[in-house]
Order: C-alpha cells, then structure tokens, then sequence
C-alpha cells in the first residue's frame, strides 16, 4: 500500500511507500522538500469550514471597488502631472524633485549654466523648493539616478543647492 498526497509545492499528487509517512521527502516533479503524511494523520486533521458564498461574493465587490478606486486616483495624478507646474493652484514639494536631481546631474556633467536655470526655477517655489532639497538631504526622496554619484559629492551639491535658493 502507498501514501498519496499533494507536494505543498507543485501541488502535484505524490504516492510514496508507507515506510516514509512522518518524514520529509524530495517532490519528484519540483524537487521541493515536502512533509510524507503518516497513515492516520487525515485522521487528525480538521474539517474545512464551508465556504459562505455572500460573504466571498461581497468580499469580491469590496476588491473591485477599491482596484476601480485606486485606478481613479492614479488617473487624477497622472492628469495633475500633465499640467504644467507653473498652471497649477498648489505646488507640492515632490512635484519640484526633477529640479533637484536635474541639478545634481549637470553639476556632476560640469554644466553648470544648466544647474544654475534649475537651482533659479526652484528658488521660485521658496519654502516648497527648500523641502525638496531636504528631502533628499534627509533620504526621504530617493532617485536612481544619482544612486551612482558618491554620497559625498551628492549631498555636497543638495547643500549647495539649499544655500543657493534658501538665500
């Protein structure tokens, strides 16, 4: 006689000797370590619970709205992003994060009229402007992009860049 059950892996149907029920074996279809069940351990297990098909059927119209939800307000972002910054009633300090990176960027590549056009437009936002920088100052604005210029040298730019529009 043998054991048959599923991989906890694969999900495939195994069939393994009775001598192994209680240990762990190798799937033959994965390669995944899975528990052999012992002869009686389906004794020992629990009954499912049935499933209450409203209660999924409102779990289901929950998910939808929320998606349909979150879908909406990344429309809005996405349409708040395509106007252009200088049209819009309220600034927030993210909106002005390519600034500072822009910044970054041609101060390392040496052009530094560039820099200078980006550190002028920031300075235009004010209070807006100094928290972008700070919040690259302080690591909670991140950008892959200038991951690979030296720590050392980046911020050296982003406090430069602070004295310049802070002034």
């Amino acid at each position: 006689m043998s054991i048959s059950f599923q991989c906890e892996h694969c999900r495939k149907e195994i069939k393994a000797p009775d001598n192994a029920g209680g240990q762990r074996g190798k799937c033959p279809y994965c390669g995944g370590s899975t528990y052999v069940p012992a002869v009686g351990d389906d004794e020992q297990a629990l009954p499912l619970t049935p499933v209450d098909n409203e209660a999924e059927r409102r779990h289901e119209e929950e998910l939808h709205r929320l998606v349909d939800q979150e879908l909406s307000q990344l429309d809005e972002d996405d349409m708040r992003e395509q106007v252009p910054l200088d049209q819009r009633d309220e600034v927030s300090s993210r909106d002005l994060h390519h600034f500072v990176v822009n910044y970054c960027l041609d101060m390392a590549a040496g052009k530094l009229d560039r820099a200078e056009t980006h550190a002028e437009k920031l300075a235009a936002y004010g209070k807006t402007g100094t928290q972008a920088v700070d919040e690259f100052l302080m690591g909670n604005a991140l950008e892959p992009a200038l991951d690979d210029m030296p720590p050392k040298v980046k911020n050296g730019y982003l406090n430069q860049l602070r004295e310049k529009i802070s002034a």
